[in-house]
């Protein structure tokens, strides 16, 4: 019976081996490679299709690079069919990441997400925030028709967790809403056997250590990220107060008393800081990475990363940003200085396969109003008031589901040549980008559209430094391939 059973194995194996040869391949669109890494000349590529990376030698790049792909040995060649590095010839790649990301954006999604904006208010009056915010909070009669609306759409799908984003304004000037929605929501998740879990976006002001306790443990909220903007030199200058004061030191220090928890980890959420970047705090990215190496950050959060300011409501933030390519330069040294500081920088991105809500088919936004979106960044603000972002509000239609939903055609949309992303290698890595940021005609690129080689070679250095295996190896394959390439 074992001999048998190895027959059959090393036939199917032989038939897989006969098939590759017969059909051509090729080396995909969407690969990327390095300047040389080191004295050998050995380059890294990447696949933006498989988010896998590679420690090639001139030979395999040359090899693949002039589609010499029969050279390969069969074994290497299967693993780069795996690994979507080498594709059939005849194959619409273009076509088959825009079916993959639809997909997952909807029949394959198994996640309920929804995101509620419990509080118009904030205690911060940033001057590039397009917020207009008010002291108004969710009402309890929204309640029943948030829950029904969701209902509604659970019991068209069988899903595997409901999942709550709650943002704002700030949401935790709404913790009684907050409490009381998350009953309604888990007895909604018990009720179609879903899981049950939230995240939630804050200015960290109110975060205190029993209040995070509470979302812990009874909210159920098991991520949580915060805004640093820099260190108290250039936050307080522009995430300050309404009244002017300042706030990173209450911030900070609430970050503190939860980390030093001594059972933070047990408790198992992920804690992270982003730092909205622009040209008047930049500077200042360097030293809070330094002020929470300095403070054993680098250990406890899940991860820090800044972001370029953008265009919110009509605002023209943007204008006061770094250009996208002056961003990716000094993000490179960011993400060294992260290294030598300790902390575990995510440098290659991972595959995107939904953008956004804009592309789902189910998920969506309810403000403090009862407003209903299907994209995170147009409430609160007059600038898409009237418009069809607004798909509706609760206290008129919470069962009514409108099918005109703004963008929500972007895969398709990514194919035609409206917008550069039809052409562009890192598509598979950020879906296209925001689309609503494209249609206003603002670039949605990633920075790492503009440092993708830096960041390969910064890999490498890192796998060296860390002394751990970054890359799939494909050094040691020289004596297999065919001596008339050598």
């Amino acid at each position: 019976m074992l001999i048998f059973k190895e027959s059959i194995l090393i036939l199917r194996q032989i038939r897989i081996y006969k098939k590759m040869k017969e059909t051509p391949y090729q080396l995909s669109y969407y690969t990327i490679f390095s300047d040389s890494v080191n004295s050998k000349k050995d380059s890294v590529l990447f696949s933006t299709r498989s988010s896998e990376s590679f420690l090639v030698s001139r030979k395999i790049r040359r090899l693949l690079e002039e589609n010499e792909i029969d050279h390969l040995p069969d074994r290497i060649k299967k693993t780069l069919i795996d690994k979507k590095v080498l594709v059939k010839a005849d194959e619409n790649e273009l076509l088959t990441i825009a079916k993959e990301n639809q997909e997952a954006s909807t029949e394959k999604n198994t996640v309920l997400y929804e995101v509620i904006q419990p509080s118009a208010n904030c205690q911060l009056g940033c001057d590039y925030c397009g917020q207009d915010h008010r002291k108004v909070n969710i009402s309890s009669k929204l309640y029943h028709k948030i829950v029904e609306r969701i209902r509604a759409k659970a019991a068209k799908k069988k899903y595997q967790k409901l999942s709550i984003g709650w943002f704002g304004g700030e949401p935790l000037m709404s913790l009684r809403q907050i409490r009381e929605l998350t009953a309604h929501f888990q007895a909604l998740a018990r009720e179609f056997g879903m899981e049950y879990g939230a995240k939630i976006v804050t200015n960290g002001l109110s975060l205190k250590e029993a209040i995070f306790l509470e979302l812990v443990k009874d909210l159920k909220v098991d991520e949580i990220e915060i805004t640093l903007d820099g260190t108290a030199t250039f936050h307080d200058h522009r995430r300050h107060l309404k009244n002017g004061g300042k706030s990173f030191e209450i911030i900070f220090n609430n970050l503190l008393t939860i980390v030093n928890r001594p059972d933070f980890e047990e408790l198992g959420c992920s804690l992270s800081v982003r730092c909205n970047v622009d040209k008047r705090n930049w500077e200042g990215v360097s030293p809070l990475i330094q002020h929470l190496a300095a403070h054993g950050l680098h250990k406890k959060l899940a991860y820090f990363y800044p972001i370029g300011v953008y265009s919110w409501g009509g605002n023209e933030a943007h204008k006061k940003s770094l250009t996208k390519e002056e961003f990716a330069a000094q993000e490179i040294d960011w993400l060294i200085e992260m290294i030598e500081a300790g902390f575990s920088p995510q440098i290659l991105p991972n595959r995107q396969k939904q953008v956004c809500i804009v592309v789902s088919d189910s998920s969506e936004m309810y403000d403090a109003y009862g407003n209903i979106f299907n994209c995170t960044e147009v409430s609160y603000t007059d600038h898409y008031k009237d418009t069809a972002f607004v798909l509706g509000n609760l206290h008129k239609d919470h069962q009514d589901f409108s099918a005109n939903r703004p963008l929500s055609d972007w895969n398709q949309t990514i194919l035609t040549d409206r917008f550069p992303c039809h052409t562009c290698k890192m598509l598979p890595v950020c879906g296209g980008g925001c689309p609503k940021a494209w249609y206003e005609d603002m670039r949605a690129c990633p920075s790492a559209k503009f440092n993708i080689k830096e960041r390969l070679a910064l890999a490498y250095v890192a796998s060296m430094v860390e002394d751990k295996s970054f890359f799939s190896n494909l050094e040691n394959i020289e004596e297999e391939v065919t001596p008339e390439m050598s």
